[in-house]
This record gives C-alpha cells, structure tokens and sequence, in this order.
C-alpha cells in the first residue's frame, strides 16, 4: 500500500512527461528508460516501480486518456435522451483541448490510438444518429466510419493550428454540424 498517493502521482506524471518530451523528438523505440529517469530526476528503479518497459508507460498514457473519454461517452452522453450534436460535440472538444499536447501526435502516430477512440465513440452514432437512416448493417459500417474518422480529422486539424490562429469552439462545431448536416 502507498502511503503517500499525492507523491506517487506527481512521480507518475513527472515520468509521463519526461517519457512525452521524448516522444515528441523521436520514435518511442528509440527512447531508453534512462533517458526518461534522467529527465525526470528519479533513477531507474522508481520508474520500475510503475511501469514495465517504455511501452507499459505508452499504454498507460493512451489508456488514461481514453479512459476520460469513454468516461465521457458512457456515462454522460449515452444517458441522454436525445442528441444535441453541439453540446455533445462540444464536450468532446474540451476534453480534446485538455489533452492537447498529446491528441494530435497520438492520433496521427498511432492508428491503434485512432482506432480505439473510434470504438468508444461509435456508440453515439448507433444511437442517435444511424437508426433514423435505414441502412442495411454494411451502410451503417460505412457511414459510422466516416463520421468518426472525419470528426477525429478534423478535431487533429483543428488541434494542429497555433492556438493563437485556432478557430474558436463554438465555431468550429457550427461548421462540423453545418457540414454534416446534423
């Protein structure tokens, strides 16, 4: 049992990041854990204490994040009883932005990562926007697909911009929903 949680966590994050500086600059099969240790001021048995290898480090950080989504999707947004594409839109956005230092290379570096937030997304088009279309269950494959792959394109593009040239929220969703004609 760890009797200090608050220090666990901030060692935990300090590691992550240390991990994603790296990440940024090369490929994560390039990165050694003593690269990490020694950025993040701990030797490399703190780091064993968390984590396996480099790629434990990687799925722990890509699981957080999807776990705060699917958090999200199944828990607020499922439970809705009808779709609001902007509202629900919108939260997806801010939970983007509160990763914005990792979405945009995680979803254009890692198609597991892409194809794993598509999962968990699909679910509120089979809800509240495929079964008003009547389509047989390969349409519905095909049109869930291009939603989602164009909702996360355009989510990375957006996320891609400087933030000082970044269109604004509520813009961007007026035109994903003026696009998609929801």
């Amino acid at each position: 049992m760890r009797k200090q949680p608050q220090v666990t966590e901030q060692t935990r994050a300090n590691l992550m990041q240390a991990f994603w500086d790296l990440y940024l600059e090369k490929p994560i099969e390039k990165i050694a854990i003593r690269e990490i240790t020694d950025r993040a001021g701990y030797n490399r048995a703190t780091f064993y204490l968390y984590y396996r290898d480099v790629y434990d480090l990687f799925d722990q950080l890509e699981e957080s994040i999807l776990g705060q989504v699917r958090q999200l999707v199944n828990d607020r947004l499922l439970g809705e009883e009808t779709l609001d594409f902007t509202h629900h839109m919108g939260f997806i956005l801010e939970l983007a932005q509160r990763f914005a230092t990792y979405m945009p290379k995680l979803l254009t570096s890692d198609p597991s990562f892409s194809a794993r937030l598509k999962v968990i997304i699909a679910p509120l088009l089979d809800r509240f926007i495929l079964p008003a279309r009547n389509l047989s269950e390969e349409e519905r494959y095909l049109v869930r697909e291009f939603y989602t792959s164009g909702v996360l394109s355009a989510i990375t593009a957006w996320m891609m911009t400087d933030s000082a040239e970044r269109m604004p929220i509520d813009r961007l969703i007026a035109l994903i929903v003026k696009a998609v004609g929801l």
